[in-house]
């Protein structure tokens, strides 16, 4: 559970804001996905392309240029968003106080997203506006042991907590597999989690990901040899990396624990791909939207998955609706052209924004979920830990949260800027849940106890507690969760392919219609009916913690602590590929 080190606002300081104007833009893009999405009806799969998207339902030239004028006569320099729907642009507060007055005179102390009215002049081209003061960073989801992982678990006297010692036969060079406790606190190693996912099944057909290109949304860098050093140890090859670094960056990051994590996980997942393409941006929302935005890719290559382990607070926006807009728009595009998104629900359980306590880094006690993991357009990753057997089949996967000892668990709960429940996710039983946007819809390995072997040099990784030989750690957070089943959704597209199918694309709705049916359920997920992931009694009282916040528990089927529960991928892999034309 690492902040992110980014530049902090689109080459602006704390005296500047970032401004997002949504641009008029014509409306169907939702319809399109949802036609082409729709596993019922007789346009599915039947994708666009990125550009045919962005030139149908982007907005026009006279509203771009307009916009663009009436900024640049004020000495302003705007950028139209890679999907055509909106503008972003760097202004001195006071200036934006000036020229955008806030609506219904909210006064200016007022919490950061607060919409702006829109000029008279503007009206036929713009809208919406909102003015971004906050300039804290995003949260990566990244989650490190504090402990050791036996002695927490032989402290549980009873308490539920995830908290487990490693089971299962790990494999790869000793470096990699010896913990600091071993072999109780030994962490667990690729073979591990390939296997108990069903990954190593569609290694062992020939699928390890050949023909697909991932591309991961990033606030950090990565060292090329920490990749190549953990690729060497587990027998795996490093696919072919490209980094893209984007505006305010000028050249790419130093190393960092996230993007070193997601491209682990990664190259292990699909060690066949075509290539990774890690888009380095600014920590704050529009840095974020922007990168993600540009990680659709550019004419003639654009990714077949999106990975994000990123998380922003909900409720610091929830009266800025502009913002949440914008990112369904750029991850519809991505669903309307067969892109799958996948996003990691946040580690701090149901209650998913922080704070700064007495004590450090906390979590607020609050029941929310995190941007972009709530979007409709993407596919939310919760947390699980894992009991295997000694050939590594799962015997029991929980809920991830390490009450009582750490404030982590896997992000779920109820959309607060999603009022509304996604057509996909209007299933019978849902009801009980309430009536937005429920997070996550799957969930896969997170704990940090045992955690993931990892290798990194970078100067934040040397922080974290090391295993027997430096460099080596364990760690653990649905930042690797979210590239792991990333890996899985590009080798279905790959099976999809051998067997003359269109790629997954947008994945809730088959996903939700797998789940609505107990054959096809038992075929595609693990059930996950033990945990929750409220963390509300563990948070610090000087924060408002120190009770339950009463939510998320797992059950039968589908609950808001996993989602469906956990893929089986190759189950999914054939299901998939059979329900498409």
């Amino acid at each position: 559970m690492l902040p992110a080190t980014a530049p902090a606002a689109i080459g602006a300081s704390r005296k500047s804001v970032e401004v997002l104007i949504e641009l008029r833009h014509p409306g169907g893009l939702y319809e399109f996905v949802k036609a082409v999405s729709d596993p019922t009806s007789p346009r599915y799969r039947d994708y666009s392309t990125v550009e045919q998207l962005i030139a149908r339902f982007g907005a026009p030239k006279d509203a771009r240029n307009a916009t663009l004028a009436w900024l640049a006569a004020r000495g302003l320099h705007g950028t139209v968003g890679p999907t055509g729907a909106y503008v972003t642009v760097p202004v001195a507060a006071a200036q934006a106080e000036r020229l955008l007055p806030r609506r219904g005179g909210a006064s200016a102390s007022a919490a950061a997203g607060v919409s702006r009215a829109v000029p008279a002049a503007l009206r036929g081209a713009v809208t919406a506006i909102g003015v971004f003061s906050d300039h804290r960073a995003v949260t990566k989801n990244v989650a490190s042991a504090t402990g050791a992982g036996a002695e927490l678990a032989a402290k549980k006297e009873g308490n539920y907590s995830s908290v487990l010692t490693h089971s299962g036969t790990g494999g790869g060079c000793a470096a990699g597999r010896t913990g600091p406790g071993a072999p109780l606190d030994e962490p667990f190693t690729p073979n591990q989690y390939l296997g108990a996912y069903g990954l190593a099944s569609m290694h062992g057909r020939g699928l390890r990901g050949e023909g697909q290109t991932v591309a991961v949304v990033e606030v950090d860098g990565f060292h090329h040899s920490d990749i190549e050093s953990f690729d060497r140890c587990f027998g795996a090859k490093t696919p072919p990396i490209r980094v893209v670094p984007v505006f305010p960056l000028t050249k790419p990051y130093p190393g960092g624990a996230e993007t070193t994590l997601d491209l682990e996980v990664l190259s292990v997942g699909a060690p066949g791909l075509d290539g990774i393409d890690v888009y380095e941006g600014g920590g704050t929302p529009l840095t974020i939207l922007l990168t993600a935005a540009t990680a659709l890719g550019s004419r003639g290559h654009h990714p077949d998955v999106i990975s994000i382990s990123l998380g922003i607070c909900e409720p610091r926006y929830s009266g800025h609706l502009v913002l949440r807009r914008a990112m369904d728009n750029v991850f519809a595009v991505a669903a309307g052209a067969g892109i799958s998104t996948l996003v990691a629900a946040g580690d701090t359980g149901s209650s998913g924004c922080r704070v700064n306590s007495k004590t450090g880094t906390t979590a607020v006690p609050l029941r929310t979920v995190s941007l972009p993991s709530s979007s409709p357009f993407v596919t939310a990753v919760g947390g699980t830990n894992l009991r295997l057997d000694a050939k590594n089949r799962i015997r029991s996967e929980i809920v991830w949260n390490d009450w009582p000892e750490l404030a982590g668990g896997g992000g779920g709960g109820v959309s607060l800027l999603s009022p509304k429940r996604p057509w996909w996710q209007q299933v019978p039983g849902l009801e009980r849940f309430g009536t937005g946007r429920i997070v996550p819809d799957i969930a896969a390995l997170a704990d940090v106890f045992p955690g993931y072997a990892f290798f990194c040099t970078s100067p934040e990784c040397a922080a974290l507690p090391q295993l027997a030989t430096p460099g080596w750690t364990s760690i653990g957070g649905t930042s690797a969760a979210a590239p792991l089943m990333a890996s899985g959704v590009a080798l279905a597209n790959q099976y999809a392919e051998r067997h003359g199918k269109a790629a997954v694309g947008f994945a809730n709705p088959l996903l939700y219609r797998f789940g609505a049916a107990a054959k096809s359920r038992r075929t595609v997920f693990r059930d996950v009916t033990k945990g929750n992931d409220d963390l509300g009694a563990l948070l610090p009282k000087d924060v408002g913690g120190g009770h339950p916040l009463g939510c998320c528990g797992a059950r039968p089927g589908y609950d808001w602590a996993s989602g469906w529960g956990s893929l089986k991928v190759l189950g999914f892999a054939k299901a998939a590929a059979r329900a498409a034309p």
